[in-house]
């Protein structure tokens, strides 16, 4: 019965997140993943769930549960200027001091850095970050590890999804008294925050073992046939022969580059993939609601307002970022990379233009304007007065941002 109201609510309306939050709950771990389309498959599950509501329970993909989630970190919920960025302490700009650190990320490494210090100064035994698939190089795949080398070599985007979560399950079952960070996008973040509500055994123990959660904000995230036809028709590779993918690889603000196993590498400026990966995105991506889903105790995005212009026509910018501090352990675990030397910082202003927002912003406006079923956003609503885009396409529209000869 259950899994016919998850087909029914969530998979029948396209609005499953792919975030891998069901098939971790799942008592008797009977949701698999087509690695495909990003979806759980429900056909074999028989009478086994039929009195069990835990993967509706902490689904993101129609109700986010925003509301409830902010009454119980903040004691409040948004209010109407705080609509996009969510509630938040403090903001400001940030770099690692790490050069190391600063050249293997996309933006700063400030995610990286506090992933780091939450493993040397808060006693976080293990991190959950989004890496490449052992055996097909080309799939992103979680990664759930204590190696420091590991967190710094995932440091970048990766603009493909995989149900990240369900990797924590192995952890539940074999390492329960571990300490977790983990860094996710809004719909990793909103199924944690629903999972520690729960009054259920998995529940107890993420509340009481997932230590601190970082967010990067999210224009949309892309399904693996994205980064497959990059390889295969744009790069003329085989995507079978790809040993590792970067996909904000060298200067800032980077390029999609692709090693392959004999060693050759293969790139693709920024500003290219956006156009290629957008035609494989999901509705649940594009209907999104959320650039940041404000429960993290941390948020990071982008220090450039605008990385697409960037990447056409070339920046002087240094990499960097801006973090939203949101929680007492969001600010404790910032004020502890800085105080330990990891962590540069100075104030910034959120105010202006921001692309990926404003991508993000004209999506779903575009959407409230059609007869579907939406994913919740806060309760402050999703109402706009101007004209959406049909799409977002004059958003990354080159003509628009390139420099004159």
């Amino acid at each position: 019965m259950t899994g016919m109201l998850l087909k029914l609510t969530v998979l029948d309306q396209n609005l499953c997140a792919g975030c891998g939050a069901c098939a971790l709950v799942c008592p008797q771990q009977v949701i698999v993943f087509d690695p495909d389309r990003v979806v759980p498959l429900l056909e074999g599950i028989g009478d086994s769930c039929e009195s069990c509501t835990e993967c509706l329970a902490v689904c993101p993909g129609l109700q986010p549960d925003t509301d409830r989630s902010e009454l119980e970190l903040f004691g409040r919920t948004r209010r109407a200027e705080e609509r996009w960025l969510g509630i938040s302490r403090q903001a400001i700009g940030a770099r690692s001091t790490d050069p190391q650190i600063v050249r293997r990320s996309a933006s700063g490494g400030t995610a990286t850095t506090l992933l780091l210090t939450a493993r040397e100064h808060f006693d976080v035994d293990l991190t959950l970050t989004m890496g490449r698939h052992p055996g097909q190089g080309w799939r992103s795949a979680p990664q759930l590890g204590s190696a420091a080398a590991a967190i710094i070599n995932n440091a970048q985007s990766t603009y493909q999804l995989a149900p990240y979560l369900n990797a924590l399950r192995e952890c539940y079952e074999q390492q329960p008294d571990a300490r977790i960070a983990v860094v996710g996008l809004a719909c990793h973040v909103q199924a944690i925050r629903k999972l520690q509500r729960r009054d259920t055994a998995i529940g107890h123990w993420a509340r009481s073992r997932i230590i601190c959660v970082i967010e990067t904000a999210c224009s949309s995230n892309t399904l693996p046939a994205g980064t497959h036809s990059i390889i295969s028709e744009v790069l003329g590779q085989d995507p079978q022969q790809v040993r590792d993918i970067k996909y904000r690889e060298g200067d800032y603000p980077g390029r999609l580059q692709v090693t392959l196993l004999d060693s050759q590498t293969f790139g693709i400026d920024f500003w290219e993939i956006l156009g290629k990966l957008k035609d494989n995105k999901t509705f649940r991506c594009l209907s999104c609601g959320d650039w940041m889903s404000g429960l993290a105790d941390v948020s990071v995005c982008d220090g450039d307002p605008n990385i697409f212009e960037a990447s056409l026509n070339g920046s002087e910018e240094q990499k960097h970022g801006r973090a939203l501090i949101r929680t007492e352990m969001g600010q404790a675990l910032v004020d502890s990379a800085i105080t330990h030397g990891r962590l540069e910082s100075w104030g910034v202003d959120l105010g202006g233009f921001n692309l990926g927002l404003e991508r993000k912003k004209n999506r779903r406006r575009f959407y409230e304007t059609q007869p579907l079923v939406l994913p919740a956003g806060p309760g402050v609503g999703d109402h706009f007065e101007d004209e959406a885009l049909v799409d977002d396409a004059e958003l990354i529209n080159p003509a628009k941002y390139r420099s004159s000869p």
